[in-house]
């Protein structure tokens, strides 16, 4: 409890924290530039409304990091043993053990990549099972969006997408260092993962709101826009089960689920149309719509 309390406190100063100075500066300059348009902000009594819900779902979440700390800890820790020994199993030659920086970069970078695949597959669970959907759907039902809606979940949900995120960064960290070597470690500033701080600053913030933010249809093959993430909150049921990714849109564009929406499209946001019930099923692999 006091490592939180003590957390609170940097909630605007911590590199690691969501809500770093430098990323909410960044959200607010795309906000004056795209949200320009006051009829995009909806009605405030419902901001007033979900409030509550949202600062409670946010004190809730921010304690798992340190409830769970010894959990996280072993899955990532049993994780990394396995990727270590798939490593050498794989090779079965002695790791390089002299990582220079790309190598370290390298690492940072698989592991970003491992924990959005983890978090795609969650995510998409969570649509596709009904009993996992009954919980999900408090993310989904304000009609509106900010940034504490990234915390909208219940804390067992959270804690189901938390886990998958460390078995996925542990494995990713255990073949690395079961090919370059136990020293390595992902490549950080000011002691977060470079990509993770940069997703973080960059792009966190107005990915729940009602900005309309988008990026050049080529790099939105690539990365989740908070444009298109806003179109997985849209109520149409053309947009049902459409853009899971978090920060990555290639795993939505491998299993048939991304839809790059047009600049000046607009939504609706709530818990009806593509959000009132779950995927019939996962329909991996089966395309979906129009990327």
């Amino acid at each position: 409890m006091e490592d939180w309390f003590s957390s609170l406190t940097g909630l605007f100063s911590a590199p690691e924290s969501a809500f770093w100075w430098p990323g909410l500066l960044l959200a607010l300059a795309g906000a004056v530039w795209f949200g320009r348009d006051r009829r995009l902000w909806g009605r405030s009594r419902d901001y007033w409304r979900e409030l509550p819900v949202d600062a409670g779902c946010f004190l809730a979440n921010s304690t798992l990091p340190f409830l769970l700390a010894p959990f996280f800890f072993a899955l990532g820790l049993a994780a990394s043993r396995v990727g270590a020994g798939l490593a050498t199993a794989l090779t079965g030659v002695p790791p390089l053990d002299a990582p220079g920086w790309p190598l370290l970069l390298f690492c940072a970078g698989l592991a970003f990549v491992a924990g959005d695949l983890a978090l795609y597959g969650t995510h998409r669970l969570f649509h596709a099972v009904p009993i996992l959907w009954k919980a999900h759907r408090l993310h989904h039902a304000p009609p509106v969006l900010t940034p504490l809606t990234a915390y909208r979940f219940w804390p067992w949900e959270q804690a189901m997408h938390m886990s998958a995120n460390m078995l996925a960064q542990g494995l990713a960290l255990g073949l690395s260092a079961g090919l370059f070597g136990a020293g390595i470690t992902p490549l950080t500033l000011l002691g977060v993962n470079i990509f993770a701080l940069a997703w973080g600053a960059g792009f966190t913030h107005l990915r729940h709101s009602p900005v309309p933010m988008p990026y050049p249809r080529w790099l939105s093959g690539w990365l989740i826009s908070p444009h298109m993430h806003q179109l997985h909150h849209s109520m149409a049921l053309e947009h049902r089960d459409r853009n899971f990714g978090t920060a990555l849109a290639v795993w939505d564009r491998l299993f048939g689920t991304l839809v790059r929406p047009d600049a000046t499209e607009r939504f609706h946001f709530g818990a009806a149309g593509s959000a009132s019930r779950p995927s019939s099923s996962l329909d991996i692999g089966r395309p979906r719509g129009q990327a």
